[in-house]
Order: structure tokens, then C-alpha cells, then sequence
């Protein structure tokens, strides 16, 4: 298919009045203590857990809350918890998380004021500025579920005007055939799907903001990538602009906090079923320094470097999944991979399991990526192929990272 021509929306150039640190400092608190208002009267989940809030100080006296906190809250009060702010007849959307970190998964309820906040920020926040117009087709490469990601982005779409088109309940080439027949422009996904398209929004795993895979992808694809990060349970967050090297955080519409290297997040916008000072798990890095895309908001360096718990030690060294896969997709002919982490006398070990593409030379790839891993990181970590076939594929999140036995 040929490329549509377009005048892009310059990326990161959000829709918002907000343009220094102390227009979003004063913004952020006055829309906080108008939604404290109501959550301190009618919310049960938060209704003794809050103090009124008049300065920064008093903001950062507030406790955290953990996901742990809202899963014991729905398991003893199912099937949606405590943490709603108005009757049930209220909520007109339930989604739930996609638990794909092996826990249960939460359910979450949304008015139909808070699905308006998540279809604008998609519309105006992540779709604008990544250069999607309304003359853009946007395939959806998901399987439409419970899971609520697929649902905003959909629902964002409608919103900026541009034309949805599902793509659930289909093969991988029977999404290729449709986005052809179609002439999409523009792929919202997980994962990479061979076609040449304009644009790709990918969420769910940190690949557009990892160099070598991003370039892997537009190499496949033919248009540009762009990260874009949230959470169901805390709504759309952040996306990357035109520099593409992390993710502009949405501070018009939470407030952000880095609380030994975790991304704590506060909504001010989904006051139905709110998060204050929500503890995201996201281990990252961010700055302030000045954006040649223009924005005004914080920056994740480099996305989301991994999860606080994916972390693992070898031989003393810290390394994140994201690293790996940095190293890993730089060889053309790896098509999958996985992390494995044992515990060997004592000390962490991880190895890195690859499947290669038909034809492609075990050993060298191996040897290749062992040694790339050795000087970027400063430690060994063995590398080994496998058949292809052998390692999951995912829609959702892959989990890159897997404990086993030693010996094993």
C-alpha cells in the first residue's frame, strides 16, 4: 500500500493552557482539592485514609496506596471493593486489569464523566501528539476483552474524528489482509505486524522506547513508533513525542512523584473510582530539562525501564529486561525471547533464551549477544537457542522475565 501524506501535529505539543512547572503545580492542586471534596465525603475505600489538603506539604503527608491494598479491598468487599465515590447506578463501563503478573485481577468501574477523561486524553493527548489525524485509519491488532487499554484507544479514536477499525477474533495474517484491503495508516498494538503503515502507538511493553527494537520495528513496518504508557486501574499516562528517546508524562491530568526510583501517580481526572499517591510498580527515571518537541511535562528517559520487581542481581549487577532487549533486538534473526533467573549456590544466575529464525547460525548469534551483554552491562550472562515454537506468544504483556529451579 502506498504512504498517506499528512501535516503532522507537532509531537508532544499537548492541548493545554499549562506552560511552565508553576502553572502545572497550581493547576494540579486546585484540581485535587476539588475532587478531595467529594472522595473525603462519599468514598469509603479513602474516606479515613485522607486530611485536607491546602499546600504540597499536606499532599505529601497523604499515605500510598498499593495495588495489594486494592486487591484485599475487593476480595473482602466483592465484587468491585469500596473505592467508588457514587452509587453504582452511576458506572456505565467495567473493565479489569490483564493479570498477566499472575494475580487476580482487578475490576474497575468507571462514570460517564471518567470514560470522557480517558477518550479525551487518548484523543488529545496521546493520538495528537504522535501526529494522528482525523484523516487517519487506526487498525486495532486486540482481541476486544475486559482489558480496558483497547477500549479508550477505540473509544479515542471516535473521539479525534479518525476511522476505528477492529481487528479481534482474527489470525495475525488475517489482520495483515485486513489492514491491506483497508489501507490502515495507523497500527494500535502490543506487538509488531508486518504491513508498511504511517504511524504504530504500541502499549503494554516498553519496546518503542528501547532503540533496537523501535528501529526493528519501523524497519518492518515503514512508519514511525511511539511508546505510550498507563494503567487500568490509573488511566492513560504518557506518551513519547518527536524525539522519541521516553515518554512525556500527562501532568494536566495526574501528579506525578518519584519515590526511590517508582512512579507514584495520582489522577485528577476518574474521580468515580480514584487513586491518591497510587504506588505504580514502574521503576523509571525522569527530567525536566528542556524538550525541543515543546512540552512542558516531565519525561520518563528512555520509557519505563522495567517493573520494581523485574529487577534482577547477577553476580552484583542490576539489570532490567529492557536492557536485555535492547542487546537481543539488534539481531535481525531473533524472532523471541525470554529471561531465564535461578538461584546457584547462593548467587542470582540469569540466562537468556532466543528462538531464531529458520537458517539462522546458533552459536554465532549466541556467542554475539553473550559478548554485547558482557561489555554494555559488565556481567556474564549465557546465552542459548531453542526451537522455534518453543517460547509463549502473548497478546497482552510478554513476561520477559522467568524464575526457575537451579539445576534445571
Amino acid at each position: 500500500m502506498g504512504f498517506v501524506r499528512v501535516r503532522l501535529v507537532p509531537a508532544g505539543m499537548m492541548i493545554s493552557p499549562l506552560r511552565s512547572v508553576d502553572d502545572i503545580r497550581q493547576h494540579q492542586l486546585a484540581a485535587l482539592q476539588a475532587g478531595l471534596s467529594t472522595v473525603r465525603k462519599t468514598n469509603a475505600f479513602y474516606r479515613d485514609r485522607l486530611h485536607d489538603v491546602t499546600s504540597w506539604n499536606d499532599f505529601e503527608r497523604l499515605p500510598f496506596t498499593t495495588k495489594a491494598d486494592l486487591m484485599l479491598d475487593q476480595r473482602d468487599h466483592p465484587p468491585y471493593g469500596t473505592n467508588l465515590a457514587f452509587p453504582l447506578e452511576r458506572y456505565v463501563r467495567l473493565h479489569q486489569t490483564s493479570g498477566t503478573s499472575g494475580s487476580q485481577p482487578l475490576r474497575w468501574l468507571d462514570t460517564a464523566e471518567s470514560w470522557a477523561w480517558w477518550e479525551r486524553i487518548w484523543a488529545d493527548l496521546v493520538y495528537a501528539p504522535a501526529g494522528v489525524t482525523p484523516n487517519d485509519r487506526i487498525f486495532f491488532a486486540f482481541s476486544f476483552g475486559p482489558f480496558i487499554g483497547f477500549w479508550s484507544a477505540f473509544g479515542g479514536s471516535q473521539r479525534l474524528g479518525a476511522m476505528a477499525i477492529p481487528g479481534g477474533a482474527m489470525t495475525t495474517i488475517q489482520r495483515v489482509q485486513v489492514m491491506r484491503d483497508l489501507q490502515a495508516t495507523v497500527v494500535a498494538a502490543t506487538e509488531g505486524i508486518a504491513l508498511r503503515l504511517r504511524r504504530t502507538i504500541h502499549a503494554g511493553e516498553p519496546g518503542a522506547s528501547i532503540p533496537a527494537t523501535r528501529d526493528a520495528i519501523e524497519s518492518a513496518l515503514g512508519g514511525q513508533a511511539f511508546d505510550h504508557t498507563g494503567m487500568t486501574e490509573l488511566g492513560p499516562t504518557g506518551v513519547s513525542c518527536s524525539q522519541r528517546d521516553g515518554v512525556h508524562l500527562f501532568e494536566s491530568e495526574f501528579i506525578f512523584e518519584i519515590i526511590d526510583g517508582e512512579l507514584v501517580a495520582t489522577n485528577l481526572g476518574r474521580w468515580g473510582s480514584p487513586l491518591i499517591r497510587y504506588r505504580t510498580g514502574d521503576r523509571v527515571e525522569v527530567t525536566r530539562s528542556p524538550c525541543s518537541c515543546g512540552s512542558p511535562f516531565m519525561k520518563i528517559v528512555g520509557g519505563i525501564r522495567g517493573r520494581v520487581d523485574d529487577m534482577v542481581t547477577v553476580r552484583g549487577v542490576n539489570v532490567y529486561p529492557s536492557q536485555v532487549e535492547d542487546i537481543v533486538r539488534r539481531h535481525p534473526t531473533v524472532v523471541e525471547f525470554v529471561i531465564e533467573c535461578r538461584t546457584d549456590r547462593h548467587m542470582d544466575e540469569a540466562t537468556v533464551v532466543i528462538e531464531l529464525a529458520d537458517g539462522a547460525a546458533d552459536d554465532d548469534v549466541c556467542r554475539s549477544i553473550t559478548e554485547q551483554l558482557r561489555t554494555t552491562l559488565g556481567v556474564r550472562i549465557e546465552c542459548r537457542a531453542v526451537p522455534i515454537g518453543t517460547l509463549p506468544r502473548p497478546e497482552l504483556k510478554a513476561k520477559r522475565l522467568i524464575r526457575v529451579m537451579a539445576g534445571k
